[in-house]
């Protein structure tokens, strides 16, 4: 079943059997995502290091990915409950500590997509969403994609491939990190479209070395902040997050 918005310059499609997640999304007739869309990442976003989340000195075991990571959370690949009018609704908890609901609505504005992700448990424990898009990296007719984005700083990466709570000067691409960002990343692909992308957080992913894909992603924490203070917020973790994906002009 694919639940399908759309208007007069945007269609969007809806896969509620996998996580809700948008395996469609068109502007002024461009396909803009690729075969694994846009998806959900809840109630954790990124890498967990070997899964082990400690909260209160209790330690979690939370299930490993390939590489041995806990990786993107538990909502990505199971099915959503359509709630209301554009909104998903998926009830989440073992192996997480905690169980409670998420929650994804979709917003068609006049010229893109506005997505929302929340998460109650009814706790302040900590917790950490993101979506994470698909972008292709070249739409019909156009050039290569062209990614504008000027972060402020960026998550150090140890040997491991994950944080090790230190952030740094921003180094040259390509990228597989997280960023700190104020401004908003832009999508060009020249002779088709370009868009501009916003969130409610400063945190962005970027991986940029698929030669077909580029992704970049808002997440409310970096990855792995569960174990650096340093990455952490400063007052109570977010338990919501909005995306926009929006056109700006013609490439």
């Amino acid at each position: 079943m694919t639940y399908v918005l759309h208007n007069d310059r945007v269609r969007a499609a809806v896969d509620p059997l996998h996580g809700a997640r948008l395996t469609s999304l068109s502007i002024d007739g461009h396909e803009l995502l690729a075969e694994d869309g846009s998806f959900p990442m809840v109630p954790w976003a990124g890498r967990i290091r070997a899964g082990k989340l400690t909260v209160d000195g209790v330690t979690h075991q939370l299930p490993p990915g390939k590489d041995g990571n806990a990786i993107h959370g538990l909502g990505r690949n199971v099915e959503w409950e359509l709630t209301g009018t554009d909104t998903f609704q998926r009830a989440l908890g073992a192996p997480w500590p905690t169980e409670g609901i998420a929650e994804l609505h979709y917003e068609l504005l006049d010229d893109g997509i506005r997505t929302t992700l929340s998460w109650d448990d009814g706790t302040d424990m900590p917790c950490s969403l993101g979506l994470h898009p698909w972008f292709r990296r070249r739409l019909d007719g156009s050039e290569d994609l062209i990614l504008t984005f000027n972060p402020e700083v960026m998550v150090e990466r140890g040997t491991d491939g994950l944080p090790t709570g230190e952030l740094i000067e921003p180094r040259p691409g390509p990228w597989d990190d997280c960023f700190r960002a104020s401004g908003s990343p832009v999508l060009t692909w020249p002779g088709a479209l370009a868009i501009s992308l916003s969130s409610s957080s400063q945190w962005w992913v970027v991986y940029d070395e698929p030669t077909a894909t580029v992704c970049v992603e808002p997440q409310s924490a970096p990855p792995d902040a569960f174990g650096h203070p340093t990455l952490q917020p400063d007052g109570p973790w977010p338990r919501s997050l909005w995306f926009e994906v929006r056109a700006t002009e013609q490439a």
